[in-house]
């Protein structure tokens, strides 16, 4: 797909006429550019082939990248392949190392996706655009959104809407495709003309398949701010959508979505039963999150006390990551509507799965704030703090904290609600649940 009305066309410099007919590829163009997600679209559309694959220009598919996904989908037609994606060395178009690679995703109450997830062989999200399905799987669901623009937004809307609509997506253990990533040097720059805007695809994305927990995003400034300067209809027109739900028939609650990756939402603390604040007993003080709601842009935050305000959601922590020892929630503390946990004098992306060491925080039955014999306290300066062996903290009177202004934050109160609601399906999907877990 020639994507911004390039000239000459492809078809008449390069790939010509002679060219598509032996090597059987079909060129599609568009006169203007409408970005990846567009020309996917026009490609998916286009394709007359059993499978669809989709891959990025920056990669270099492994070789027998096929044979996964061509099993994979004949065992299930409504089954989305993701390969594992490893690290491309530019110098040479070659894969970095052994392989190894990551696939695995989830997607955050802001729309993003984080890496992590399931220790079986399904996803409930995808990174990107490297993926493959059948070409009747393609048609059923839809394909891409095609009032999306650019690029970023479109694996939340498909990710979802793969689970809810009946289809599924897992990671090909075999395939590998290598990515060129952004790393700073000029070579991995973009250099294609950027339009749409990605805020507005993710928004698309959660109004379409998140139901009643897409008022989510009015904990996101980012979103809050596009709603109150443009009105309800700022995501445009969504009636594309409505059309698969129609066709399909039946597509799933988001709720039986967060239900069905319980292992990354339940015991990954991402719907915690509460939300509450930390308040150090000597300064009378709680610790707050100096990052903003959503992504962290820098991958990290740091923390300060601060006088404790109900009124200031970066006050708020709940508890997060699996313990490992017991597989259920929680071994780390979470800030609220973010993607960071704490790790002692600052915060870091969560581990979700537990297996970060710096992220095993918690507040002790002794009103400590602990992670093995390490403390959090008061620094030497006002409103600092600082990690120390905890019997440091003696002489200043030990250092203790307590939970202040609990309360149940609305993302747990929707999934309860959803729960009691529709009881019998909950109770079918835990049982299908249990019967996997075993196999």
């Amino acid at each position: 797909v020639g994507d911004g009305g390039s000239g000459p066309p492809l078809s008449q410099k390069y790939l010509t006429p002679e060219l598509q007919k032996k090597w059987k590829v079909k060129i599609c163009r568009h006169e203007q550019t409408v970005g990846l997600i567009g020309a996917k679209k026009t490609g998916g559309d286009a394709a007359t082939g059993d499978i669809v694959t989709f891959f990025d220009c920056h990669v270099a598919p492994q070789k027998n990248w096929y044979q996964d996904f061509i099993r994979l989908i004949s065992e299930n037609y409504r089954r989305m392949v993701i390969p594992q994606i490893t690290a491309l060395d530019i110098d040479t178009w070659t894969q970095m190392g052994d392989g190894g690679g990551m696939s695995k995703c989830y997607v955050t109450w802001d729309g993003d996706f984080k890496w992590g997830g399931p220790d079986d062989q399904y996803m409930g999200m995808l990174s990107g655009g490297l993926l493959g399905m059948s070409k009747r799987w393609w048609d059923e669901s839809g394909g891409y959104d095609d009032q999306m623009l650019g690029w970023g937004g479109e694996n939340i809307d498909q990710g979802v809407r793969m689970w809810v609509c009946g289809g599924e997506i897992v990671a090909a253990p075999n395939s590998q495709v290598a990515h060129m990533w952004r790393t700073g040097d000029a070579r991995t720059g973009a250099r294609y003309k950027h339009v749409g805007d990605t805020i507005r695809n993710r928004g698309r994305a959660i109004h379409a398949w998140f139901g009643e927990f897409a008022a989510k995003l009015d904990d996101f400034p980012v979103f809050a701010s596009r709603r109150k300067r443009a009105g309800d209809g700022w995501i445009g027109n969504m009636s594309n959508f409505d059309q698969v739900k129609q066709r399909l028939q039946g597509c799933r609650p988001f709720a039986w979505y967060l239900r069905r990756f319980k292992s990354v939402y339940e015991d990954g603390g991402i719907i915690p039963p509460d939300i509450f604040m930390l308040k150090e007993e000597r300064s009378g003080k709680c610790l707050r999150y100096m990052g903003s709601a959503g992504t962290s842009g820098r991958g990290q935050e740091g923390v300060e006390l601060r006088p404790c305000n109900a009124d200031d959601p970066r006050f708020f922590w709940h508890l997060g990551n699996v313990d490992r020892r017991t597989g259920a929630c929680c071994s780390g503390l979470r800030a609220w509507n973010t993607d960071q946990c704490f790790q002692g004098s600052g915060t870091g992306i969560c581990e979700i799965t537990g297996r970060n060491m710096m992220q095993l925080w918690a507040l002790s039955s002794e009103g400590q704030l602990r992670r093995g014999d390490r403390c959090l306290g008061p620094g030497e300066q006002p409103d600092t703090l600082k990690e120390s062996p905890c019997p440091a903290f003696r002489g200043a009177g030990g250092a203790r904290w307590e939970k202040v202004g609990t309360r149940i934050p609305l993302e747990r109160r929707l999934y309860d609600e959803a729960i009691a609601k529709q009881p019998e399906v909950f109770q079918r999907l835990d049982r299908e649940l249990a019967l996997m877990a075993k196999r």
